[in-house]
């Protein structure tokens, strides 16, 4: 259904100024002068103000929460010099996001996502556990949620209710573990603003690492099928998915290595020249054809947006205001281990997730608390911790994009997309991940 009069001037508009965003967003990277900043979060400020009313029931209530948590904390410490600044920290986010449209649209033309779906469809059922997790992790780290549009229609219109669910939870424990390494995600995104001086590919080793630990634990105590030989046998027959994925995230790494830019900034400069060599590149691949579908998805990436914002602002001022809050000083008396530190992490994503609590907001907190202090955790461990704790929640919270995007897609409730097993899953993984991170501590601080 074709939009018209207001709403299709308001697309537009928002279209425009997603691109005005992504294109400032890369000179500032380069340039970074007061006079682009500036003008960079007014037109936030302008893409948001349309944006949020297209955002569904349980966005608005989010970011009204956020909204009056802002407000509050600036007006009882009177820091509203906090917001604007948040403002500005959260203008590089559109950049990212609207690159990452890119990448979709890019993916969406390569024959490697055809091949994806044909090979998914052709894996044995008695092995279709591990042909699901190692698929929909692999494809979702460049897609995300995009995966769930390549899954949904391998089922066909006949597959029962149990059947749906049964694939989406199995899908849902590999796209969870996503956020542990890829730098195409907002998590990624949002930990490395934070903690920049982590090397990528230090958090991609370690992510990976564990990733693999993961899906073991998932095929072995929880799936039951065709055990790790099954997974591999997965993993090569999704080989072709490999090599794109891999170039992507290489490219980043190359860039955060050789360069001082921090991973966000490396994946807004070098990303879009490749999308678009590999889109030519492609057998019947249409520049034209990507490059309008990026620009339609810059008028519907409003939500993420909006919450990337108005939770960064919210951080800014809730980091601002900390010292008069005295929070920093009960954390330091309570003097918590480094262990102990890793589990709150990992835990209260899980548990805030579980409420249905926003990671963005649970992770931005945590994030502003624990590099306030000296907590004796060192930082790739710190930042890891939280990329556990960001991805895993998405499994197991209504709050998320993953759960709320699948359900849809595979035809599901939304409190059929969460199970009981895929609860279990998600605490027992953050003790084993938890745990292992706890033991790597001591010699990264040594």
């Amino acid at each position: 259904m074709h939009e018209s009069g207001l709403p299709r001037l308001i697309t537009r508009l928002l279209i425009l100024l997603g691109a005005a965003l992504w294109a400032l967003g890369m000179v500032s990277i380069f340039v970074p002068m007061t006079e682009i900043s500036t003008l960079l979060t007014w037109c936030l400020g302008i893409y948001v103000f349309f944006a949020v009313p297209r955002t569904g029931w349980h966005t608005r209530i989010l970011l009204l929460v956020l909204a009056i948590a802002t407000v509050t904390l600036a007006a009882r410490y009177d820091r509203w010099d906090a917001i604007p600044l948040g403002m500005a920290k959260a203008s590089i986010f559109p950049a990212f996001l609207a690159t990452i449209v890119l990448l979709r649209a890019t993916a969406d033309q390569r024959p490697e996502i055809r091949t994806a779906r044909r090979l998914f469809a052709a894996i044995d059922t008695r092995e279709q556990s591990g042909g699901i997790i190692v698929g929909s992790h692999l494809v979702g780290s460049i897609l995300q949620v995009g995966v769930f549009a390549i899954l949904a229609p391998i089922l066909g219109r006949d597959a029962t209710l149990d059947e749906r669910r049964r694939v989406f939870l199995v899908a849902m424990r590999g796209m969870a573990m996503v956020p542990m390494w890829s730098p195409f995600v907002v998590g990624m995104a949002v930990a490395t603003e934070y903690l920049p001086n982590v090397p990528l590919w230090q958090i991609m080793t370690l992510g990976l690492s564990l990733v693999v630990l993961g899906m073991l634990l998932s095929v072995i105590a929880f799936d039951r099928a065709g055990g790790p030989v099954a997974m591999w046998r997965a993993l090569k027959t999704l080989g072709p998915i490999v090599p794109p994925v891999a170039t992507a995230a290489l490219l980043v790494i190359g860039m955060t290595t050789m360069t001082a830019y921090s991973t966000l900034q490396s994946l807004v400069i070098v990303m879009p020249i490749p999308c678009l060599l590999a889109i030519a590149r492609s057998p019947g691949g249409d520049v034209a054809v990507a490059l309008r579908g990026t620009a339609q998805g810059l008028s519907r990436i409003g939500s993420e947006i909006s919450i990337l914002t108005f939770a960064m602002t919210l951080g800014i001022t809730f980091q601002t205001c900390l010292p008069d809050l005295g929070i920093l000083d009960a954390l330091q008396r309570l003097a918590l281990t480094p262990t102990s530190v890793i589990f709150i992490v990992i835990m209260a994503m899980n548990l805030f997730g579980l409420m249905g609590v926003h990671s963005m907001v649970t992770g931005t907190i945590l994030l502003v608390l624990f590099t306030g202090i000296p907590t004796g955790v060192a930082d790739l461990i710190l930042l890891e911790a939280l990329l556990v704790g960001w991805g895993l929640c998405t499994a197991i919270s209504v709050g998320s994009l993953s759960i709320a995007t699948g359900a849809t897609m595979f035809d599901l409730a939304p409190t059929n997309a969460i199970s009981l097993s895929n609860i279990l899953y998600v605490f027992i993984a953050s003790v084993m991940f938890g745990t292992i991170l706890s033991a790597l501590n001591p010699a990264l601080m040594g």
